[in-house]
């Protein structure tokens, strides 16, 4: 179902210098940057579920034609591809959510469309550059590492520190090729469930076609899932390192479909004790800066099986959610 609206320039113009303008942040600064890339597609998905498919193509196509321009004449055009991988999701996901499927279809198949185009990406490339995928990705990873040591030496971390790091790169490398899968597949799905999100915020209250998603504070991952926990815990134990691998790589899967649950709960809660918006914020950032609440959150949607905190089961009758 097409839900444009009238073609408008002004807002053509404008999604157009949004959607560049915060490409050209993610070039240019990758700390800053690496915030901007989460919601780069949003302009461009934004305008193409406003104006409709053609025009949204067309502004990703200029957005992504104009960084060229730019790259050419500061000589790093070879990272337009990524831009144009990161910002496709921008006509992607208008596409899925305009099926009016439920939340999890909507972001599963956004998911699965986005991984497919990422690995047509990588076999072109490696078709391009005559290397096997598996050697592109080793000497990606590998630069990323050393990158991320120079960062860290710029901003004047202590050399001994620098030094351990150095020291561990490569099985640092290791462990990232290992479980590149299960990093990807997380990576990708909140990306997209963010911009999902991000643009049920923009339109929901504009547009009465836009899917009603429900309250996402109740959303909840099946009971069914808890056996990958179980499995994946199984296969960890079990002396064999393929399997081992396997295990770790669904459980960091399904753990994160759990702290998304956990992030649920705690924003229903937020909800229902009327929590000031700055202190949500301030819980948040807590979260982006101490990771090891993160297990913490997930650890609150795995046990909502069985604690069941939102009262979720309940009869009918008794729920006054």
């Amino acid at each position: 179902m097409e839900a444009g609206r009238p073609f408008n320039v002004k807002e053509f113009i404008l999604g157009t210098a949004i959607a560049t303008s915060l490409f050209m942040i993610v070039a240019v600064s990758p700390v800053v940057g690496f915030v901007f890339s989460l919601l780069a597609p949003l302009p461009i998905a934004f305008f193409s579920w406003r104006m409709g498919r053609v025009p949204g193509i067309a502004m990703y196509a200029l957005s992504i034609g104009l960084l060229l321009a730019v790259f050419r004449i500061g000589g790093f055009a070879e990272s337009v591809p990524f831009f144009a991988v990161l910002g496709s999701a921008g006509i992607l996901i208008p596409e899925v959510v305009r099926r009016q499927h439920r939340i999890e279809t909507t972001v599963g198949l956004s998911v699965a469309a986005f991984l497919a185009l990422i690995a047509g990406t990588l076999v072109g490339y490696s078709l391009a550059l005559e290397r096997s995928v598996p050697e592109i990705l080793r000497g990606y990873v590998g630069e990323s590492i050393r990158y991320s040591i120079a960062l860290y030496e710029e901003i004047g971390l202590p050399q001994d520190q620098i030094d351990v790091l150095r020291e561990s790169a490569p099985e640092v490398a290791a462990w990232i090729l290992n479980h590149g899968i299960a990093l990807l597949v997380t990576g990708v799905t909140f990306f997209i469930w963010l911009n999902v999100l991000g643009l049920r915020f923009l339109c929901q209250d504009r547009d009465p076609s836009f899917p009603d998603f429900g309250d996402l504070t109740r959303w909840k991952m099946p009971d069914w899932a808890v056996w990958f926990v179980i499995a994946s815990g199984i296969a960890m134990i079990v002396p064999e390192e393929t399997l081992q691998i396997a295990g770790l790589n669904v459980l960091i899967v399904v753990l994160f479909l759990y702290l998304l649950q956990g992030l649920a709960i705690v924003q229903f809660f937020f909800r229902q004790k009327n929590i000031p918006r700055y202190l949500r914020a301030l819980f948040y950032a807590l979260i982006v800066l101490y990771q090891y609440l993160l297990v913490f959150v997930s650890a609150l949607g795995l046990f909502d099986l069985w604690v069941d905190f939102r009262k979720m089961n309940r009869p009918a009758s008794d729920t006054t959610a």
